[in-house]
């Protein structure tokens, strides 16, 4: 996630680098941009490239051979032509029907959503608001959690993908993050007061009654708290609630109702990157900030160095997946079956796609000199 989207007004720096909020006005005009119709046989590997930001898809069906097909004629790039914009993230759906796109303008945030079987790019966005955020997808595939307007408004709307149709969350003043149980009947939300007030994470039912809270910390903001496929744990990333804007956090763990309590790890935080849990539920991948003592990454984004890491809850083992040094890896995606995962670095000076097999550690670079980003795999029929 990009350092221009990180704009603190409201609640401080600290908070907003971290959740990834923008409070600038406008929305330029969008064309709509349709690929080639083409269903999914297989799993397929998609990324963002180049200075015109289109999507690339590439098919993944063997891991090790994506970078030979990365190169042939099996790639398609689907344009996004957006004016004055930039790509910071690709969220695919849990049905793998559709694949949300969050973008910074020139004037502000916004989302796309793109439909996988049609390749057709159009603003997700029911009506034309000043600005959105991509939060999360409903369990179902089809609806998903769309942050609309400067926060301090905190419209929370449930936007479904097909028709458009949308209803509004009702969540308290000065929410930021909001997500679904894996069962789709309960939904938390984290929810800061301003710098040095910490934040809180809340439960309720989907039609907005019996809420719990089950964290307060007054000392940090928590950020990106999300249930495990199982709805037995939550990860989320703990960071000072200070106004330094690349500091160092915390990876915490927690059982599905937000107790016992288990930091694992340091983990790099300021800069928007989510910990991911694995298809399972048994796995976590985050990022750690590899020069920790490095004063200067604390307050510019590029001097950041980091590294993919794999904390697994069953066991409570931490290990490296990645191993650069000098460069920022970043935008971690799990294959369907658990085995691999997608990421970016600049270890060698261009940004590029690669994949690292998770239980060999084995690293192979997909793309070359292509400036590509946000990783997502979604898988196909033969699932």
């Amino acid at each position: 996630m990009s350092k221009t989207r990180k704009v603190s007004i409201v609640l401080g720096l600290a908070v907003l680098t971290a959740l990834g909020v923008s409070l600038i006005r406008g929305w330029p005009p969008l064309a709509i941009a349709a690929g080639r119709a083409q269903p999914l046989e297989t799993d397929t590997l998609f990324f963002v490239s180049g200075p015109q930001a289109s999507i690339q898809r590439v098919t993944a069906s063997e891991p090790r051979r994506l970078a030979e097909q990365a190169t042939s004629a099996a790639a398609e790039s689907i344009p996004i032509d957006a004016a004055m914009c930039e790509v910071y993230g690709l969220h695919d759906s849990p049905n793998d029907h559709w694949i949300a796109i969050d973008i910074g303008c020139a004037t502000g945030s916004h989302t796309l959503l793109f439909e996988i079987a049609t390749g057709q790019v159009r603003p997700a966005e029911p009506e034309p608001w000043r600005e959105s955020f991509f939060l999360n997808w409903a369990p179902d595939g089809d609806s998903f959690l769309l942050r609309v307007d400067p926060i301090g408004d905190d419209i929370i709307l449930l936007v479904n993908a097909r028709n458009g149709r949308f209803e509004r969350i009702e969540v308290p003043p000065f929410t930021y993050d909001v997500a679904f149980s894996p069962n789709g009947k309960r939904i938390l939300y984290a929810l800061s007061r301003g710098l040095g007030f910490g934040s809180e994470v809340w439960t309720m039912d989907r039609n907005g009654r019996n809420r719990e809270q089950i964290i307060s910390d007054p000392a940090h903001i928590i950020a990106y708290p999300r249930w495990s496929p199982t709805g037995e744990a939550l990860a989320y990333i703990r960071m000072p609630d200070n106004n330094v804007p690349f500091t160092v956090g915390e990876l915490v763990l927690t059982d599905g109702n937000g107790r016992n309590e288990q930091v694992v790890a340091p983990a790099d935080a300021g800069h928007g990157y989510p910990p991911v849990w694995s298809p399972d539920g048994r796995q976590v991948a985050f990022v750690v900030r590899e020069n920790e003592e490095d004063r200067m990454a604390d307050v510019v984004a590029s001097a950041l160095e980091s590294n993919i890491y794999i904390a697994d809850g069953t066991i409570g083992e931490i290990r490296a997946v990645t191993q650069f040094r000098g460069g920022v890896d970043r935008g971690t995606g799990w294959s369907s079956d658990g085995a691999w995962l997608a990421f970016v670095t600049n270890a060698g000076g261009v940004a590029d796609v690669w994949v690292v097999e998770v239980a060999s550690v084995e690293v192979q670079q997909v793309t070359h000199n292509a400036d590509a980003r946000c990783p997502v795999w979604v898988a196909g029929k033969e699932r």
